[in-house]
């Protein structure tokens, strides 16, 4: 048993916005949540540009925007070869340290669970269990390896109630009933019951002065429930199933606001709690824009002769099958390969003659391609179907702005894009859905925080700088994220001032050559098509 204290406890709710959780105060399903939002101080925590999971979570924990950092999306987009690929996006991408790193590198501990893009464990003093692992193979995921076999012998860990059907995730986004969405919420009740305990265990057996959760569930349960919890909208779902289905979905957040009270007992009255989401939730238009669709009636798109058209209203294909394999690389000059990138690559001849856009036509096509796209209207409404293209210099400037999608687009309704083939590039939605909103929350607790404070806006990148002043540690001056002072009181920052330090980052990368064999990534590959990211 280790002897830290825990000063600094980080819980994550991904996707958690203040549009659902200040009704879910009010009506008495997060008592304890709403105790410390009114006590504490809170504010808007800003998301990325494109306010999706891999990058928004990895520039919150590295203080770093993505052009800095790495990482873009799920998958890592090769362009190299005679088509394009990708594989999915691993620590490697991560080319700059995790505030897990820095506090290791300080002398501290940290535990981090369920983060994204953290397999494999980059070598800390503490424990990480990485997000986006498929349970069969976790076990062996587990930094140090012993924890594994601790939580094993204190029945916390238990693989069967953490795996899932794919099949049945994927057809939760295509579109189910009600009744057959019982099961996806209590899934989530439970798989957060075991990261719970998990979490609850390690602080008895593993202290760490940095201590962080995620809970994702929040997440997948807004996607497809949305409906039926907003107030605005829940009492137009009144069958006996709709409302089954809500009362699961509400027993989740009671169980989270358990959680959440709970571990904030358990670490201790001298620990700073910080709890965040690296985005927040909407819902969704009523349409979809598919994406390569609209591609090809421009002529920057053919598609592989066979390819079908897509009558469900989905964004990415039911099989194991990726989006690549449908397109035509002999002559397509632009492509959209996730869902959840909301992304359009634009190819690059690599010599006079060969497919794609020749390099000194490269700026004069972007341009163009960036008019049209404004200028798209949906035919349905007359209403303009993209907010805003950003090049990505633009949206991600940085060292690792190469990496990133020529454009990024912001749907007038903040939805993802669709990588299917249809007859038209816009189609009615068949089911409710929500999505990803850019003003995600930051609530803080704990001595020296002011109090029943309302902050102004954070960005995403502050909270690895403002964990690492709550850990006592000194600032990397090259963090792009800023300490929020203005969430400490007057006293503490004066008893406990502001220090930066000059750092000579590690190398990028992962000196770790463990990888995911085919088998574990296709598991995850199921999971991301199943939240309709791919």
């Amino acid at each position: 048993m280790g002897d830290s204290k825990i000063r600094t406890l980080l819980i994550g709710l991904d996707g958690a916005t203040y549009d659902l959780l200040d009704q879910l105060v009010e009506e008495g399903v997060m008592p304890n949540l709403g105790k410390i939002m009114e006590e504490g101080a809170r504010g808007i925590l800003k998301s990325t540009i494109h306010p999706l999971t891999p990058p928004a979570w990895t520039t919150m924990t590295t203080g770093r925007t993505p052009g800095n950092h790495g990482v873009f999306d799920f998958i890592r987009v090769d362009r190299d070869g005679a088509k394009p690929s990708y594989t999915l996006a691993t620590s490697s991408d991560v080319m700059v340290p995790t505030i897990w790193q820095i506090a290791s590198r300080e002398g501290l501990r940290a535990t981090t669970l369920n983060f994204p893009v953290t397999f494999p464990a980059k070598p800390i003093d503490g424990v990480v269990i990485p997000g986006y692992v498929p349970w069969s193979y976790l076990g062996r995921a587990i930094h140090p390896r012993p924890v594994f076999k601790m939580l094993k012998e204190k029945g916390v860990f238990k693989a069967s109630e953490m795996s899932t059907d794919w099949q049945h995730e994927r057809k939760a986004v295509q579109g189910l009933s009600e009744n057959q969405l019982e099961d996806w919420v209590n899934f989530h009740i439970t798989r957060e019951r075991r990261w719970f305990e998990i979490l609850i265990t390690l602080m008895e057996e593993e202290p760490s002065e940095l201590t962080a959760v995620l809970f994702d569930g929040v997440d997948r349960i807004q996607h497809l429930c949305y409906h039926l919890i907003d107030r605005a909208t829940r009492d137009q779902y009144d069958t006996p199933d709709a409302i089954k289905t809500r009362e699961l979905a509400l027993q989740y957040y009671r169980d989270v606001d358990g959680y959440v009270a709970k571990m904030i007992e358990k670490a201790g009255p001298q620990a700073q709690t910080f709890i965040v989401s690296d985005h927040g939730f909407t819902r969704s238009g009523a349409r979809i824009f598919y994406a390569n669709t609209w591609l090809e009636k421009n002529g920057w798109l053919d598609w592989v002769e066979g390819t079908p058209m897509d009558d469900q209203g989905r964004v990415a294909l039911d099989e194991n099958t990726e989006a690549s394999t449908l397109i035509d690389w002999t002559s397509s000059k632009a492509y959209a390969l996730s869902s959840s990138s909301n992304a359009i690559f634009i190819r690059q001849a690599k010599e006079p003659g060969a497919p794609g856009v020749q390099p000194e036509d490269y700026e004069a096509f972007r341009d163009n391609m960036i008019k049209e796209l404004l200028a798209l209207k949906d035919p349905a409404t007359g209403k303009p179907v993209v907010m805003h293209v950003f090049k990505r210099e633009d949206a991600f400037p940085g060292t690792y702005s190469d990496r990133a999608p020529d454009l990024t687009l912001m749907l007038h309704d903040y939805s993802f894009l669709s990588v299917l083939r249809a007859d038209e590039a816009l189609k009615d939605r068949q089911v409710p859905y929500a999505t990803h909103h850019p003003d995600g929350i930051f609530v803080a607790t704990g001595p020296g925080i002011d109090m029943g404070k309302r902050l102004d806006p954070l960005y995403i990148a502050d909270v690895a700088p403002t964990a690492l002043y709550s850990l006592g540690l000194a600032v990397p001056r090259d963090m792009e994220g800023k300490v929020s002072e203005s969430t400490f009181s007057g006293e503490h920052r004066e008893e406990h001032k502001l220090k930066f330090v000059d750092v000579i980052e590690e190398a990028g990368g992962n000196k770790d050559t463990s990888t995911l064999d085919a088998e574990a990534q296709a598991q995850i590959k199921e999971r991301l098509k199943s939240l309709g990211y791919l």
